[in-house]
């Protein structure tokens, strides 16, 4: 396995390496979850972005490592799309994850987060969408790749999360969205059961076979970005959401935003979750001067339970590569967290974050996350994305290494 770890480094530096896959122009996944200044842009409240015009996707390769288990793939996404006439478009793509040969013969000793439940290679159809346009309006119907608080695709790994989804957009204006729609099953590395299988958001989230509905309301003009989110799984849980986020350009090397972030859940029906009470609030800034950027985030559940829980990254300012807010056991959680970043254009990011995550009594929970990251976006469509994750539990448990390297070339 050493040895495939050192060709990986060397791959890191010598090929020209990862423009990882989710749809359109959209960036990769940050390490973590803040927002910088330049991240503010008009966009709908659902992004989507299938592609309806001949074939594309990516390939990629992937490594990631603990102390007591590894995993290597290859794999990727073949995408081919059709579109009717200017209001009828469809889209499938077929994903996969292939083990890469490397990977040791005792599947007690394989990192679990790149196959499926049995730790084997899969391919799935992980979308097949048909999107329908008339006027304002804009349905997309079936498998596909979604990004919202609580449910996002999250692609840290070697497939993002995808999820079965019926969902309305209606554009009032280039400024506001709204919208509404039901949220079917999830597949991916964050589904809780098995990454290659679609199964329900219910399920999903630890629970009994359940959907989500949801609606949702973005407005989005100049300096200003405010979205609110409503999900209800039936006999689970009641989500709100609400985020608002101002940015403002002071000079021609200095930018700043500030956020703000609530979020509530309470269990419904049968509760097949159990007790659900959050009430949780965020606080970010994040000041960028020439090509360095310093973020701080505060995350505080004043609930009696934990956090909410999400089908992917989750929505919380204070999300590293391995903590998060919603992670933490006990009552009265809290997150800090505070990173430095060193853009080079478009072309180069080396950053660190640094985190707090405890409970009101820390003998429930107190851990501490250091991250260190390298993302390098290539010429021809490739980027390089390498993340080394150190977890320290204050209440004496060991502490966990992480080391995640993935390379995607997108056609």
């Amino acid at each position: 396995m050493l040895n495939f770890f050192t060709l990986i480094l060397l791959l890191l530096y010598a090929v020209t390496p990862v423009y990882a896959h989710l749809h359109g122009d959209e960036e990769t996944d940050k390490p973590f979850n803040f927002k910088s200044p330049d991240d503010i842009e008009t966009s709908p409240a659902i992004e989507h972005g299938e592609e309806y015009y001949g074939c594309g996707g990516y390939l990629r390769i992937g490594f990631i490592q603990t102390e007591q288990k590894s995993a290597s793939a290859v794999g990727g996404e073949l995408g081919c799309g059709y579109q009717l006439n200017s209001h009828i478009k469809a889209h499938v793509g077929l994903f996969t994850s292939i083990d890469s040969g490397f990977n040791s013969d005792n599947d007690e000793n394989i990192h679990d987060d790149f196959f499926n439940q049995k730790k084997d290679s899969y391919l799935i159809v992980g979308e097949a969408v048909l999107t329908l346009s008339y006027g304002q309006f804009e349905a997309h119907l079936g498998r596909q790749n979604f990004d919202s608080p609580h449910l996002d695709g999250d692609d840290l790994r070697m497939i993002s999360n995808l999820f079965e989804a019926y969902l309305i957009d209606y554009h009032s204006s280039d400024d506001l969205y709204i919208g509404a729609g039901f949220v079917r099953e999830a597949s991916g590395w964050e589904n809780g059961a098995n990454a290659s299988q679609f199964v329900s958001i219910g399920e999903a989230l630890g629970g009994d076979s359940h959907g989500a509905w949801l609606s949702w309301v973005s407005y989005q003009k100049q300096n200003t970005a405010t979205d609110a989110w409503f999900y209800i799984v039936p006999e689970h849980i009641a989500i709100f959401y609400a985020e608002h986020i101002y940015t403002q350009k002071v000079t021609d090397s200095f930018s700043y935003s500030v956020g703000l972030q609530y979020d509530w859940g309470t269990d419904v029906g049968q509760a097949s979750l159990g007790q659900v009470d959050s009430n949780t609030v965020g606080v970010m800034a994040a000041m960028t001067w020439t090509d360095f950027t310093l973020t701080v985030a505060y995350n505080k559940n004043f609930g009696d339970t934990g956090a909410v829980a999400s089908v992917g990254g989750g929505p919380f300012f204070t999300s590293l590569e391995d903590q998060t807010l919603d992670a933490i056991s006990g009552t009265d959680t809290e997150s800090v967290v505070l990173s430095l970043e060193y853009h080079l254009d478009n072309y180069f990011s080396l950053g660190t974050a640094v985190g707090q995550f405890n409970a009101a009594n820390k003998n429930d929970y107190n851990k501490e996350e250091l991250n260190v990251f390298i993302n390098i976006n290539w010429p021809q469509n490739l980027t390089t994305e390498f993340m080394y994750a150190l977890t320290n539990d204050k209440n004496s448990e060991p502490d966990i290494h992480q080391i995640r390297a993935i390379l995607t070339y997108r056609y």
